[in-house]
């Protein structure tokens, strides 16, 4: 056994794993799926998984991680630049200071708190770039695609649970 591994605290390839399959939910969700309501239905994995790794390994999603995911996907995505940034620095530090409150919890506590951590973060995101429009956008869209995302949540979950058990 190579003697990194033998250190304590020291988890190898396996503490780049939350952020590469947060990379990875980035690209399925930038996929063209073929209809045009797909940009409004897509949920919002980036934040899901963010949310699920904060939660369970907190010192394995940093600051820059979610700096640099949000930045991918403002460049990508064509929303304002700052925007999702803002979005996953602020799921962090919403998650950091009340992790204490649901940690060792059942799945449906994570998931209401996720529902709940997502609206607000969908309002703001929508207050954002309706300042940044100079007009009221659509509710719709917002709201449909906070509605799949927190309904989402619950099998991308068990789903990165698994992988976490797999690799971790």
């Amino acid at each position: 056994m190579p003697a990194s591994q033998n250190k304590p605290g020291t988890l190898g390839f396996a503490a780049y794993m939350p952020v590469g399959v947060s990379f990875l939910l980035a690209m399925i969700m930038l996929l063209p799926l073929g209809s045009s309501v797909a940009g409004y239905a897509m949920p919002h994995l980036v934040l899901i998984s963010c949310f699920y790794w904060l939660s369970n390994r907190p010192m394995l999603m940093p600051y820059g991680a979610c700096f640099l995911l949000g930045l991918f996907l403002d460049l990508w995505v064509g929303v304002p630049l700052g925007v999702n940034i803002v979005t996953l620095l602020l799921t962090r530090l919403f998650v950091l200071n009340q992790l204490k409150h649901y940690r060792g919890r059942n799945r449906g506590v994570h998931w209401m708190v996720f529902t709940v951590m997502a609206f607000a973060l969908f309002a703001l995101s929508w207050l954002i770039m309706s300042i940044i429009a100079g007009s009221v956008l659509s509710l719709n869209t917002v709201f449909f695609q906070w509605l799949v995302t927190s309904f989402l949540y619950a099998p991308v979950a068990f789903i990165l649970g698994r992988l976490r058990r797999l690799m971790l």
